[in-house]
């Protein structure tokens, strides 16, 4: 089902569909059974441009193909390059694959984090979320690891060690017994002895011919053509950077657009006089890359300093990095604007954060779940500039923990504004009952029973990531204490935690509420689920639902009340525990026409009516519409989707009745609907048992986007929308059965060429 953290890869899907099989496990024949083995090798990565580093990849990529070659070494000073080395590695190896039947990137850190590490390898090689959240222990966790790949000829990329790391702790078999590969970088060349490699490489800086050439690349041809002495002056500030690759990548950039003589020429004075006044290589090295921070606006520098609460190599969400920064209120000092607004003004700032090379995408391929990190380097830079700031008391007001709660006792609670748990702490959480002034609270926490909110009156953002446990009575009552409360959000990791049920009153007591949320596996008491709507309708400020529907009359009230649907981003419904009929409820996409802010739906066990058309056009309710999950739903065809421009992920299974997706006859003969622009944004398509399912769309489309194609159990379906021109460059694969495939027909022979490689059997 829909969650606030869904992943964006195939193997992703195949988990979530792995948890609904165990979950629907009632259903007898209705059971969806997706095999473990639709996992692609590797995901292809981001990155930067790769210059000077042609020569060492060759090298490194020998010793990969050498069979006495095991653990392989690459190590250099920060901001050398040693993470784009490594992920034009990880890039090959999804083109080439090289016989490996996993290639796994897994980001270490200085602070390791054994737990984190596990768990991601565990979702690399597939193994499910209840077996890894039934078990706390280490060992037992390591050797369900090292089950899943001793028989596996693997690759494993380690970024960022700072000491050596135990590989059999985590559960990974030493590389000798499995013809498997080890690669990390490091910033220290001690510690290729400590991990006993038996190759290391040192990325060393640029030359100042490659320097100059990576720099101008991030300036621009446009800017260096713009005056003569342009170039020249390029080439002096590129001398600056010393050949250090991130030094040189933020400081072009931030020269990008600059056609003025005097205005280079007065960054170059800047730029060299501050490095004269540097002792040492890591202070001149933030210098440089401050340029780039003092060329942004103060919202921007606010924005950008508030990063860095967030870990070292922490991938964040964007969404939830905005919604921070709103209540922050950065954004808009008194929030006189809706959050829909207040949010693209958070988007226009990332945008110029990533432009400005201070923020880098993880992967941009969902809209509502793209990450943003920062460089190491420049995250040091960014607490080096907050301690020399006095200005900025970010130290000081705004604070995030890890595991160490301890660490932070010298801190006078009383003046923290922000508090953000990242780790498993437990007792301590009873001190934040004295932080009056805390305004933004996130939890991060095993069990919200050690979780004391009272006297918290000036909060305003709230919001628990769990993994077990029940609100207690006592929760509730401290909860309508918090009158300025305007951001809630609960999020469970795990299916253990209990229905959702708030009291008579507590919600409709949050009067200056705007964003209510209840995402992943959190589902509201069937039984109270209509009054609880009843008392979120009331509320006169609310502006963002996002909740899963769990019985009729909450999907009845949802239905009949338009100041509902306005507010809804994210809808779910999963009628299938509370109600005794055999009936499906039945769903009229006409009555859903208030959804205008709609950017995630998830159905299962409905009756989906087929509508008449004209209305979605007029209504525009699929503008902003993203996601679509449809489980076990009796519907014929979706052709609705049509006319969802920005859809990027599309999820059918066990839909028995489904015949075509898009059902031709049905569309809508509009002139200004260009069928080339169907699925237009698509990335992910995922299709499973559809028995009677023949068509995808007659006719072929571009498909500029899509990444990745499942489709199993489809007996009927013998041709893809596909021609030579689709997918461009984008598709990676295409997972279905051998038979299948074979059977499949072609209008455009050449297409099958040319998508035969993509194609991965199970």
């Amino acid at each position: 089902m829909s969650s606030y953290k869904l992943g964006k890869s195939v193997a992703e899907v195949l988990k979530d569909v792995d948890k609904l099989t165990t979950e629907r496990n009632n259903f007898g024949e209705r059971d969806f059974i997706i095999p473990h083995k639709v996992l692609p090798i590797a995901t292809e990565m981001c990155q930067d441009e790769v210059v000077g580093l042609d020569l060492m990849f060759n090298d490194v990529w020998k010793s990969i193909e050498e069979e006495n070659v095991g653990i392989i070494g690459l190590y250099g000073m920060g901001g050398a390059g040693k993470t784009t080395l490594l992920k034009k590695i990880n890039n090959e190896l999804v083109k080439r694959g090289l016989g490996f039947d996993f290639v796994m990137w897994v980001v270490v850190s200085k602070e390791v984090n054994l737990n984190n590490i596990m768990d991601n390898i565990r979702k690399l090689v597939g193994i499910g979320d209840d077996f890894w959240n039934r078990s706390s222990n280490l060992d037992e966790k390591a050797a369900k690891i090292y089950g899943a790949l001793k028989q596996k000829k693997f690759v494993l990329l380690l970024d960022d060690i700072w000491d050596q790391l135990n590989l059999e702790l985590v559960g990974v078999p030493l590389p000798k017994d499995t013809k498997s590969k080890v690669l990390f970088t490091t910033r220290l060349e001690n510690v290729c002895a400590k991990m006993q490699v038996q190759k290391k490489f040192k990325v060393e800086i640029l030359t100042e011919k490659e320097a100059l050439e990576l720099f101008c690349m991030k300036v621009g041809e446009e800017t260096l053509n713009s005056h003569p002495t342009i170039p020249r002056l390029a080439e002096k500030m590129a001398k600056e950077c010393k050949g250090l690759p991130l030094a040189l990548i933020v400081l072009g950039s931030s020269m990008a657009g600059v056609k003025n003589v005097e205005a280079w020429e007065h960054s170059i004075k800047n730029l060299t006089s501050s490095l004269l006044t540097k002792p040492d290589l890591e202070e001149k090295v933030f210098s440089i890359l401050k340029y780039s921070y003092d060329k942004l606006d103060a919202l921007e520098k606010q924005c950008f300093l508030y990063c860095s609460l967030y870990p070292e190599d922490y991938e964040i969400l964007v969404f939830d990095l905005i919604d921070k920064w709103m209540w922050e209120a950065f954004l808009c000092k008194d929030m006189i604007m809706s959050v829909e607004d207040i949010r693209g003004h958070g988007e226009s700032v990332i945008e110029k954060l990533k432009l400005s090379c201070l923020l880098e995408s993880v992967e941009d391929d969902f809209y509502v779940y793209r990450r943003v990190k920062m460089h190491d380097v420049i995250r040091d830079m960014a607490l080096w500039l907050l301690q020399e700031d006095h200005d900025h008391m970010e130290l000081v007001k705004r604070i995030s923990i890890i595991d160490d709660w301890e660490s932070q006792k010298s801190i006078d609670l009383a003046n923290v504004t922000t508090l953000v748990l990242l780790g498993g702490i437990h007792h301590q959480l009873k001190d934040i009952k004295y932080m009056e002034r805390l305004k933004v609270l996130e939890l991060h926490v095993e069990d919200l029973a050690f979780v004391d909110i009272r006297g918290l009156t000036s909060l305003e953002y709230l919001s628990f990531h769990f993994e077990r446990g029940s609100l207690e009575p006592l929760f509730w009552i401290n909860l309508k204490s918090l009158t300025n409360l305007k951001f809630l959000s609960f999020l469970a990791t795990s299916p253990n935690f209990s229905t959702w049920e708030s009291p008579p009153g507590v919600l409709s007591s949050l009067q200056q509420m705007r964003v209510f949320r209840l995402v992943s596996d959190i589902k509201i008491n069937p039984l109270e689920e209509r009054r609880i709507l009843e008392e979120l309708e009331c509320l006169p400020k609310i502006e963002e639902l996002q909740i899963i529907i769990s019985s009729r009359n909450g999907l009845n009230k949802l239905l009949e009340s338009a100041r509902l649907q306005s507010c809804l981003y994210n809808i779910s419904t999963d009628l299938s525990y509370s109600d005794v009929s055999n009936e499906k409820p039945l769903l009229s996409l006409g009555s859903m026409l208030g959804l205008k802010k709609l950017q995630e739906i998830s159905l299962f066990d409905i009756n989906i009516r087929s509508d008449q058309y004209p209305f979605i056009l007029e209504t525009c309710w699929l503008a902003k519409l993203r996601m679509v999950e449809i489980y076990s739903c009796q519907v014929t065809h979706v052709t609705w989707l049509k006319y969802a421009p920005l859809l990027q992920r599309l999820q059918i299974y066990g839909c028995e009745s489904m015949e075509e997706v898009i059902k031709e006859e049905e569309a809508i003969k509009d002139e200004n609907v260009d069928s080339s622009l169907v699925f237009s944004s698509l990335v992910l398509l995922s299709l499973y048992k559809l028995p009677i399912l023949k068509s995808i769309h007659r006719a072929p489309l571009p498909f500029p986007f899509l990444k990745s194609v499942l489709i199993d159990s489809c007996p009927k379906l013998d041709k893809l929308p596909f021609d030579s021109n689709s997918t461009k460059h984008e598709l990676t694969a295409i997972h279905g059965q051998q038979n299948w495939w074979d059977s499949l027909t072609w209008d455009d022979p050449t297409a099958k060429d040319k998508f035969q490689s993509k194609f991965k059997s199970f």
